[in-house]
């Protein structure tokens, strides 16, 4: 798979079959829109182009509520998902205010026909883009039919009776359902960072842990509690849990990741290692004193590891 990080990287392209979103998430609505680019691409001897953003447009403009964004997958990441796909080719372009005041069409004309040379342009059912998202399926469709390129919308897909979307599984993963994200997403939700040195308490109470820093500030982190994960560290899956909060029964107010692997004594100080959350156990409470917590974390280890 060739990435591109500027338009101006791609010098001779094929003729393709583009898609364009923030795919974050790259949930099972996202998938479907790269399986159908695929079809079309096969039935028209194309190659295969995702054109995404960096960062997420919502950063740079803003939305109505003010509300920061949050990543359920950083650039890496999807960078990683779209290989797995077998696409040809991905091309981040950088979202800044400049190229927010594109209109629709100069987008179109510009940046899908002259630089990425569109033949056919597979998007999703809700998809809008350029200038204040005025460009619409309906756009497409009509430069479409005057200029000759083919337009291909991807309905919905839906799970219990909701449209499978980023926003959704933001709201679930922010409420702790880790399992429901999951099914939405087709995997577990994940996060990576480096393993730091920490206070040294869970060696100290017979629960060693690994204080993860994420790589990414924008990342979406879960709500606070104990949660069954699995671990991937030098390319093994090793499974543990997990606690997201403050340990407010050490007196600390600062936000802290630790994962706690079982059977597994190795040192993993500065490696990368990802997370990926299995179920919600618990939330986070304080414990009157340390044998009460030790007695908890026994309890939560017996159930993380029937999970």
């Amino acid at each position: 798979m060739r990435v591109y990080c500027t338009l101006t990287d791609i010098e001779h392209p094929d003729p393709s079959a583009v898609t364009v979103g923030t795919f974050d998430g790259f949930h099972l609505g996202h998938q479907a829109i790269i399986s159908r680019l695929k079809e079309v691409a096969r039935g028209n001897g194309l190659s295969t182009t995702v054109v995404t953003f960096d960062p997420h447009p919502r950063k740079v403009v803003g939305n109505p509520h003010n509300h920061p964004i949050r990543l359920l997958t950083t650039t890496e990441e999807k960078l990683r998902l779209f290989e797995q796909t077998g696409v040809d080719q991905v091309v981040i372009i950088p979202f800044t205010r400049e190229f927010a005041a594109l209109s629709a069409e100069e987008f179109i004309r510009q940046v899908l026909l002259e630089r990425l040379k569109a033949r056919e342009i597979v998007i999703g059912y809700d998809h809008h883009f350029g200038r204040r998202r005025e460009g619409s399926f309906e756009l497409l469709k009509a430069l479409g039919d005057q200029m000759g390129f083919g337009v291909h919308q991807v309905p919905p897909l839906v799970l219990n009776g909701q449209a499978v979307s980023s926003s959704m599984i933001r709201q679930l993963v922010e409420a702790g359902k880790v399992e429901e994200a999951a099914r939405w997403m087709g995997r577990p939700y994940a996060l990576a960072g480096m393993v730091e040195r920490g206070a040294g308490r869970g060696r100290q109470i017979g629960f060693p842990t690994a204080n993860i820093r994420v790589d990414d500030e924008d990342k979406l982190i879960p709500a606070r509690g104990v949660y069954a994960v699995d671990m991937v560290v030098e390319g093994k899956v090793r499974p543990g849990m997990m606690n997201i909060g403050v340990r407010p029964t050490f007196g600390f107010d600062a936000l802290t990741l630790e994962v706690h692997v079982f059977n597994f004594n190795a040192w993993l100080y500065d490696k990368r290692v990802e997370v990926r959350f299995k179920k919600f156990i618990r939330p986070e409470r304080k414990f009157s004193d340390i044998e009460e917590l030790k007695a908890q974390l026994e309890k939560d280890k017996q159930i993380c590891e029937k999970v």
